[in-house]
């Protein structure tokens, strides 16, 4: 369901019926259109350990059934089989085996720099058949591929991350992609994310003996985004910005009620001038039913009511 374009932050006010079991766990789902019409509906089966184990999802046109095997106490299941239908057409019937899907990885650990350096492990690359065509393919041989390293602080925090990204149809060269940094308060919360880009191609080499060679050629693109984050007395988040290229991208900040948010404001600079930036005023009414929780929301933007959510709770006796 979660794949779903319908569950996306801007679609949610479409109808929905959830059941859950004494676990909090979802059993049912059914999502409508506004004329009532159902739009998808899902039914979910665990096991005694709490895994998913059956999903069936269905609508008018199709109907997809996947079954989950476990091996051991594993959390991730192994294999997957799928039963999908599609109107008019013949049943089709899938397996696939997670494991093949697994990425191998190892890291080196060194505990003076307290850095991470992460590898997979694969034989997968591109291979040369033709002029400027390439189709995938497998070696008889793994290799270690860069694809991380990690910069922890004293509190074994990460405060850096590099990004490695295949950059030939070989196995022996990796592309710098991007720098990742985290900032953090007092109580351990992250307050800052930047991602930075510099004006140069980072291409590292794989030697024999197991070390890289960087190759550094300019003409790349300087980029650089961070999002930054705010949080009041009670912990809650108030603000989130996002800044791209040292200027204001958008930013979203909260107000909250009794736990719930009563109003934020929302600005968006795509395609503004500053001098009309203006946010957009969202609040939120609400009415509870004698367990606290609520039962209607209604979203108010800029003065007008625009959305209602209701919602019926039934509750284990």
């Amino acid at each position: 369901m979660s794949k779903t374009w319908f569950e996306t932050n801007f679609c949610r006010y479409i109808n929905n019926e959830t059941h859950y079991d004494e676990n909090r766990k979802i059993i049912k789902e059914t999502w409508y259109y506004k004329s009532g019409k159902i739009v998808d509906s899902y039914n979910y089966e665990y096991d005694l350990s709490g895994r998913l184990k059956k999903e069936i999802s269905k609508n008018d046109y199709s109907e997809d059934t996947k079954l989950y095997f476990y091996e051991g106490k594993n959390k991730i299941p192994r294999f997957e089989k799928s039963t999908y239908k599609i109107k008019n057409d013949p049943i089709k019937f899938y397996l696939r085996d997670n494991k093949e899907f697994d990425n191998l990885s190892v890291s080196k650990f060194d505990s003076i720099s307290k850095t991470d350096s992460i590898f997979s492990i694969t034989n997968k690359y591109m291979k040369n058949i033709g002029e400027r065509s390439y189709t995938s393919a497998t070696d008889t041989i793994y290799r270690p591929r860069l694809t991380k390293v990690k910069i922890y602080d004293d509190f074994f925090r990460v405060v850096k991350e590099k990004i490695f990204e295949p950059n030939d149809y070989t196995l022996n060269k990796v592309f710098f992609n991007n720098e990742i940094s985290y900032e953090y308060d007092p109580s351990g919360r992250i307050i800052k994310i930047a991602r930075l880009n510099d004006d140069q191609y980072h291409n590292f080499l794989l030697k024999s003996n197991g070390k890289y060679d960087e190759d550094i050629k300019p003409g790349r693109t300087a980029s650089n985004s961070t999002t930054e984050y705010s949080f009041n007395s009670n912990g809650y988040l108030h603000s989130m910005t996002h800044f791209y290229q040292g200027k204001i991208s958008n930013q979203i900040c909260f107000e909250y009620e009794n736990n719930h948010i009563k109003k934020l404001f929302y600005i968006d600079t795509w395609g503004k001038k500053d001098d009309i930036l203006k946010p957009n005023i969202i609040t939120f009414k609400y009415k509870f039913d004698k367990y606290d929780n609520w039962i209607e929301c209604i979203k108010n933007v800029d003065g007008k009511d625009l959305y209602v959510w209701k919602r019926q709770i039934e509750y284990y006796k």
